[in-house]
């Protein structure tokens, strides 16, 4: 059964940029409640049409895990929230996997050989910083990913720490 989405402009003109972009990495800023991750998702549908991979979804926490994982059932796309570096590999009969910031700290090395060249989505990239555990493990993981789509309602830090794969212009 194909779904049928319908995009809110500010979702459908990030769409637009996206596809049009020439840079590995995208971010996009909304407010909670926005839609992030109906465009993340409608983001992913297409980069997969386009370039057959592996989706990889890195969350904050494990609840939203499973919400990333239910969202993108609804978009035809099978995400395991379950897996584990100890699994070893992606699951060969899913699009791709959900796993958390945390798991990355922990297994950037095996997550680097295992999106080369994978589609990611950073939800609430916030969380991670520079000179971080956290951002250090992402820039690991993920900098040969093929393309990357950071999510936030916060495009900077408290704490003035650059975010992972954000460009800032000026200061």
């Amino acid at each position: 059964m194909t779904r049928v989405v319908r995009l809110r402009p500010w979702q459908k003109a990030a769409l637009d940029r996206f596809v049009d972009a020439g840079s590995a990495d995208f971010l996009a800023v909304a407010t909670p409640g926005a839609g992030k991750t109906t465009f993340a998702l409608t983001v992913a549908r297409h980069q997969l049409a386009e370039h057959p991979g592996r989706l990889v979804v890195v969350a904050p926490t494990a609840h939203l895990k499973l919400q990333w994982a239910r969202a993108a059932a609804a978009f035809g796309l099978h995400l395991d929230p379950a897996w584990a570096a100890a699994d070893g590999r992606l699951p060969a009969d899913m699009h791709g996997v959900v796993t958390s910031y945390q798991q990355v700290a922990t297994s950037a090395g095996l997550l680097r050989g295992l999106s080369s060249d994978a589609f990611v989505v950073f939800d609430e990239l916030h969380h991670a910083a520079d000179d971080r555990a956290w951002g250090d493990a992402i820039r690991e993981a993920f900098a040969t990913a093929r393309r990357r789509l950071s999510l936030s309602g916060t495009p900077f830090r408290s704490d003035t720490r650059a975010i992972p794969f954000v460009h800032y212009d000026g200061d």
